[in-house]
């Protein structure tokens, strides 16, 4: 754990924040090499990133808030100035409602610039597990092997939960990039992200389970898993309803 990278001049920079912006950049420099490839001028992908990064943030946030309101209705104050916590479900939904406003607003088709976002997509999910992992946040349950972590405030080790959700999605960009090797299917590589992306939470959660993620009532599944279940299913409706893809290139 290491919730601050460094303190400059008395400004402490955060783990958090730095993996955010990593993951973002990282996004961008993917989604500039396969523009052209989807038909899309790369000069548009940092417009087009910093449309869905704002929004994303602000969902993230909100999503968090609603997420912990038996907290914060007691605390509303420190909704805008203790600004800690964000979820990632609703920094997807958010910064999908970002992606749609840039193309309607830059004329742009919607589901080809989401396939070009599906690869920029997972990998900025991995950088920002990275820094769950630095920041303390979303771990596992208790662990024997020998990669356990410590938790602040706790005793033993626990599973670096955070790095399996990471690998899982960057291995999740190995296999869209192998997909799309062959399939040529307009809505088939965003659907195929969701699927994966979907299916690396519901994995994922089993180790937070109890821990770090509660249960869905009395069921044997977490919130999350039953909402990552939905991701992955509109992702194969997608897939089942991709259509051939044009060569025409758009600004």
């Amino acid at each position: 754990m290491r919730p601050v990278l460094f303190e400059l001049n008395g400004l402490k920079v955060h783990s958090y924040g730095a993996m955010l912006v990593l993951g973002f950049l990282c996004a961008i420099l993917i989604g500039r090499s396969r523009a052209s490839k989807f038909g899309f001028d790369k000069n548009a992908i940092a417009d087009a990133g910093l449309w869905a990064l704002l929004p994303g943030i602000l969902g993230a946030r909100l999503f968090f808030v609603v997420q912990e309101w038996s907290y914060y209705k007691d605390h509303p104050g420190e909704i805008f100035t203790k600004f800690e916590g964000l979820t990632s479900f609703g920094g997807l939904a958010f910064g999908l409602l970002g992606i749609v406003a840039f193309c309607r607003f830059s004329k742009k088709p919607l589901l080809p610039f989401l396939d070009l976002a599906s690869g920029p997509f997972l990998v900025a999910t991995a950088v920002g597990r990275l820094g769950c992992l630095l920041n303390g946040c979303c771990y596992g349950g208790s662990c024997t092997l020998p990669w356990g972590i410590t938790v602040a405030g706790k005793t033993g080790l626990y599973h670096p939960a955070q790095m399996y959700d990471a690998l899982l999605n960057v291995a999740a960009f190995g296999i869209l990039i192998l997909f799309e090797k062959r399939q040529r299917g307009v809505g088939a590589s965003i659907g195929l992200a969701l699927v994966l992306h979907g299916l690396a939470r519901f994995i994922y959660e089993f180790w937070r389970a109890g821990t770090t993620s509660t249960y869905m009532g009395s069921l044997p599944i977490t919130d999350a898993q039953a909402v990552a279940g939905l991701i992955s299913l509109n992702g194969l409706v997608l897939m089942m309803r991709a259509k051939p893809k044009t060569t025409e290139a758009v600004a």
